[in-house]
């Protein structure tokens, strides 16, 4: 029965609720710096208007009633705000209550004023350690455009006086849609990913999706909309895999430039950019013709790179086909055929090492890299760079490895299997740009002295590429309707499995 798929449906695939993520309102970062003695009189701050009155909150309709607390109100047109000795709460006009209860210390923490984070560097001007264990709120205030007002009293980075933080309504709204809500955090609206096997990914480029022309991708407009640009970003973050065509195939230094649209390379030592190309007793098996299985690069480097890019300068010989597969996508598909085998490469560790030219790097790694909520975020599967596992000598190191290898070969079946895999024969002036973090990549073997293969290659890291996709959401195509769930990806990839299972049996195959 092909796949022997027969899934059984979690329970949190069919219960669980992903609550959704506001973007963060536009604020600088916050880098540590330490500010002391400034103290602000309270004449120079805005009393809130409301005057709070001490008393039992007994209302039935708020959840939070239960708690044994006095708690303090303050109405206005804006909606009502409580709080308590260590806790506030607050609810706009058009809400009910809800759970959301934040502590005073992470409100004063995290105050945006220009006393508290500069407005030129976005540092933050105090620590943390100098407020009091437990700042008092003196009073607060809803405004009628939804921001809160809070004038702290004995406040520690103002030198024992007052002190008055105001958060945007658009913050509060995202703390009541996200209860791990941070400032200035990445990662929020990112598109949907597409899960693709070989047949998916080859109508993609039917469609004149993922493939974008140099010039098209160098045309940089002041205010960075370029559309072209911007949707072979979106492919590339929604694929992890796209193609520019028409590259100078003579420009060494073009594989740098196409990286710097996205950001700063990143460097290791390799130097900023390499050559792929045959060579005698070369230092790394991609440097040779040989045939190179499926994996991602520098598993033994910290940090492992985000995105690779390979500049085809040449490539006359027969053979040399590159190979993609989306490794994300077989780590979904093993969860929900082998569920056991799954956990054992998201929980047991592999070891990746590098001696060669002086250098020496080591490293440890889950072979399946999750989320918090257990679903597959990327990969790290390295088979030609894999170390030796730790000696095998007792019960437990030796059922590890064991169960770790049954895991790896299930993975590895999915990943290579001619159903997943894309192949593709670089043509001079072609520039592949992968995730390295999702997307696997091999090369069949060729024939060195029948022609030549030359690729110029280079590596952008994870956080510059974070910070890219970050510009893109917020400034340029901000996200539109539903946010970005990966407990609907699951059942996007299940639903497409059990259709497949069910062409395998002699059913329909509609998803």
């Amino acid at each position: 029965m092909g796949r022997a798929l027969r899934i059984a449906r979690s329970a949190q695939i069919l219960t669980a609720r992903c609550l959704p993520v506001v973007p963060p309102a536009v604020a600088s970062a916050r880098l540590w710096q330490q500010h002391r003695g400034v103290q602000t009189s309270p004449a120079n701050h805005a009393s809130a208007a409301s005057s709070a009155t001490n008393h039992k909150d007994v209302n039935a309709n708020n959840p939070l009633s239960h708690h044994k607390k006095d708690w303090n109100r303050a109405q206005s047109n804006g909606g009502i705000v409580e709080w308590s000795e260590d806790k506030l709460r607050f609810r706009f006009q058009d809400q009910e209550w809800d759970e959301l209860a934040v502590s005073h210390l992470w409100l004063r923490d995290s105050c945006p004023c220009h006393s508290c984070v500069d407005p030129d560097s976005g540092q933050k001007n105090f620590s943390t350690t100098d407020l009091h264990d437990n700042p008092t709120i003196e009073n607060a205030k809803l405004h009628h455009d939804g921001s809160l007002e809070i004038i702290w009293a004995n406040d520690g980075p103002s030198g024992g006086g007052q002190h008055q933080s105001l958060y945007p309504a658009a913050e509060l709204r995202a703390w009541q849609m996200n209860s791990a809500w941070q400032r200035g955090s990445m990662g929020h609206s990112d598109p949907r990913r597409i899960l693709w096997d070989r047949a998916g990914y080859e109508a993609l480029l039917s469609a004149g999706r993922c493939r974008v022309s140099y010039e098209d991708w160098m045309n940089a407009s002041s205010d960075n909309t370029n559309a072209a640009f911007q949707s072979a970003l979106t492919d590339l973050r929604r694929t992890g895999l796209i193609f520019i065509t028409n590259v100078p195939a003579d420009d060494e230094g073009a594989v740098e430039r196409i990286a710097r649209r996205i950001g700063p390379v990143q460097e290791t030592f390799y130097g900023r950019t390499w050559d792929v190309r045959s060579k005698p007793r070369a230092e790394n098996v991609a440097y040779t013709d040989k045939f190179l299985c499926l994996h991602q690069d520098l598993m033994y480097h910290d940090p492992v790179p985000g995105l690779q890019l390979l500049h085809c300068l040449a490539n006359t010989c027969e053979g040399g086909e590159s190979l993609f597969s989306h490794a994300v996508r077989a780590a979904y598909e093993l969860r929900l055929t082998q569920r056991r085998r799954y956990e054992d490469l998201a929980g047991l560790g592999v070891y990746f090492g590098y001696e060669k030219g002086g250098q020496h790097c080591f490293k440890m790694q889950k072979t399946i890299v999750t989320a918090p909520n257990g679903l597959p975020r990327e990969t790290r599967w390295a088979p030609p760079f894999q170390a030796t596992f730790p000696l095998a000598s007792g019960e437990v190191s030796s059922k590890s490895m064991a169960d770790w290898k049954k895991a790896a070969a299930a993975f590895q079946a999915i990943a290579e299997a001619e159903e997943n895999m894309l192949e593709v024969k670089l043509k001079e002036g072609e520039c592949v740009i992968f995730d390295n973090r999702q997307i696997l990549h091999g090369r069949r073997q060729f024939a060195a002295g029948q022609g030549s293969r030359w690729l110029k290659g280079t590596y952008v890291s994870r956080q510059d590429y974070a910070a890219a996709a970050e510009r893109q959401s917020k400034h340029v195509l901000p996200a539109r309707g539903a946010p970005y769930s990966m407990w609907e990806e699951e059942a996007a990839m299940e639903g497409v499995l059990l259709a497949q299972e069910r062409k395998v049996d002699g059913g329909t195959s509609a998803v």
